[in-house]
């Protein structure tokens, strides 16, 4: 009997303790983001792991030239932590996607009797980017579900570093 109990409070241990070393903010290393390959100059991944069994994994881009370029995607799920293994469960509602462009009409054109065309042009420009990039960047992380939906993917965590697979590397 206590042999009994001792195994499962020291089972219990290990599925709590375990859990609570990767909750916590992580920012990928540049090799996951550059897998990506968005078409973004700056670009921050991060994933945020709760103690409730929740994560949460952001994607932000952003470039900018005559007018500044915004991505960002969202991804929202539940994790299990288990015998050095995670294992993720995202539903279509966790993934949310979004673009942003912020025109800044001093740069746009420098000459007076060319700006309101050229004004018109850049909002047409930003409407359009607006509504299509949200789709683009769908497609992308869908193409690169690996970085968020896992299945009994190998885990090792240490106080600095996170590696989850083959690919996926974080740091605090």
């Amino acid at each position: 009997m206590k042999t009994l109990l001792l195994t499962f409070v020291l089972s219990l241990f290990c599925a709590c303790a375990f859990p609570q070393k990767i909750t916590g903010k992580w920012s990928c290393d540049k090799e996951v983001v550059q897998a990506l390959r968005l078409e973004y100059n700056d670009i921050y991944c991060t994933y945020k792991f709760k103690k409730d069994g929740t994560f949460l994994f952001i994607i932000k881009g952003e470039t900018e030239t005559k007018c500044k370029e915004l991505g960002k995607i969202k991804i929202k799920g539940k994790y299990v932590v288990q015998e050095g293994t995670i294992s993720s469960l995202v539903t279509s509602s966790g993934i949310e996607t979004e673009a942003q462009m912020i025109l800044d009409e001093n740069q746009i054109v420098a000459g007076v009797a060319l700006k309101a065309d050229a004004l018109n042009s850049s909002y047409d420009y930003q409407v359009s980017y607006e509504k299509e990039t949200p789709q683009i960047l769908m497609n992308i992380i869908l193409q690169h579900n690996y970085l968020w939906d896992w299945h009994k993917e190998p885990i090792t965590i240490t106080k600095k570093e996170l590696k989850i697979g083959k690919i996926i590397k974080c740091r605090r």
